[in-house]
C-alpha cells in the first residue's frame, strides 16, 4: 500500500467497490489550496496509479472528489501564502505547480467525479474543470475572480472554459470575475448537473461512480484518454488513437468475457485485463 498520510486532504480506497476518494481537508481555510495540498494531490494520484501497478488487473475504477467543512468546496489558491512570493521566478512556480497538480486529475487514467457544495472559486473551480464529472448542491457558487487580482486564472481556466462554453462566454466569465450558480452552470454544461441537496449529490455521484466501476475498466480509460486526446490535439489524432486502442481492447480478457456473456442474463465481474 502507498504512502498516504496526508495533512490537507483525506485519502481513501475501497477495495470491494474499486473506488477511490479524495476529500480537501482545510475547512478551517476554507478548503484554500496551498503549496502542500498541490503536492499532496499529485502524489494521491500517484498513490491510486501504484495500486493499478502493483495488482494483476485495474484496482481503481474510479476516484470521487468532494470537500471537508459546511462552507466551502474551496475558496482558491491561499492568497495569504502567495504575498510571500516577490521575484519572477518565484512567481513562476505558482501557475507551474497549479497546471501540474490539475493535470493529475486530467491525466489520471480512471474517471474522477467532483462533488461540489459550498462556494466554489478560482483554483478550486479549475481543479472541479479538470475533473471528468461535475455534480454541485443548486447554491453552490462558481467564478473565476483573478482578474480582480490583475492576473489570469493560472491553472487554465480561461483555455478549459474555452472548450466547455466557446471563447466568448469563457472571456465574460473570466474577464469579468462572474459568479454563477450551479443551475446556470449546468445549464452551460459546465457541470453534469446540479442537484437540491448535500444527500442528492451523494446520492446521484456514488451511483455515477457505481455504474463507471461496473463497467471493464480498460475500455472506459481508453474512453477518457481518447476524449481528451481529440480536445487537446485534434479529431484526427483521436481517430488515430483510437484505431490502434480498439484491436488491443479486443484481445483483452474483459473483452472475452463480454462476449461469452453476449445474450445471456449472465453480468460477468471484469478485471481489466
Amino acid at each position: 500500500m502507498p504512502d498516504t498520510d496526508f495533512d490537507t486532504i483525506e485519502w481513501s480506497y475501497d477495495e470491494e467497490t474499486g473506488l477511490g476518494r479524495i476529500t480537501l481537508d482545510r475547512p478551517e481555510a476554507m478548503n484554500a489550496i496551498d503549496i502542500q495540498m498541490q503536492h499532496e494531490l499529485i502524489d494521491a494520484f500517484d498513490a491510486f496509479q501504484a495500486l493499478d501497478d502493483e495488482g494483476e488487473g485495474i484496482a481503481v475504477r474510479a476516484v470521487i472528489l468532494d470537500s471537508a467543512g459546511e462552507k466551502a468546496f474551496c475558496s482558491g489558491l491561499d492568497v495569504g501564502e502567495m504575498s510571500d512570493f516577490s521575484t519572477y521566478h518565484e512567481k513562476k512556480r505558482v501557475p507551474d505547480l497549479f497546471c501540474e497538480m490539475c493535470a493529475a486529475f486530467e491525466e489520471y487514467h480512471a474517471p474522477v467525479i467532483a462533488a461540489v457544495d459550498g462556494l466554489c472559486l478560482g483554483g478550486g473551480f479549475e481543479i472541479v474543470m479538470s475533473s471528468d464529472f461535475r455534480f454541485a448542491v443548486e447554491d453552490a457558487t462558481f467564478g473565476q475572480p483573478e482578474v480582480n487580482f490583475g492576473v489570469l486564472p493560472g491553472g487554465a481556466a480561461a483555455q478549459r472554459l474555452t472548450t466547455i462554453v466557446g471563447a466568448m462566454r469563457a472571456k465574460e466569465i473570466t474577464m469579468t470575475g462572474e459568479r454563477i450558480g450551479a443551475v446556470e452552470a449546468a445549464e452551460e454544461d459546465i457541470l453534469t448537473d446540479a442537484v437540491a441537496d448535500e444527500a442528492e449529490l451523494d446520492e446521484r455521484v456514488h451511483e455515477l461512480a457505481s455504474e463507471l466501476a461496473s463497467k471493464p475498466p480498460l475500455a472506459v480509460r481508453s474512453i477518457k484518454q481518447a476524449s481528451n486526446i481529440t480536445r487537446n490535439v485534434g479529431y484526427d489524432a483521436g481517430i488515430e488513437f483510437a484505431s490502434h486502442a480498439w484491436p488491443a481492447l479486443a484481445q483483452s480478457d474483459d473483452y472475452a468475457k463480454a462476449i461469452d456473456a453476449f445474450g445471456t442474463d449472465e453480468e460477468p465481474e471484469f478485471e481489466g485485463k
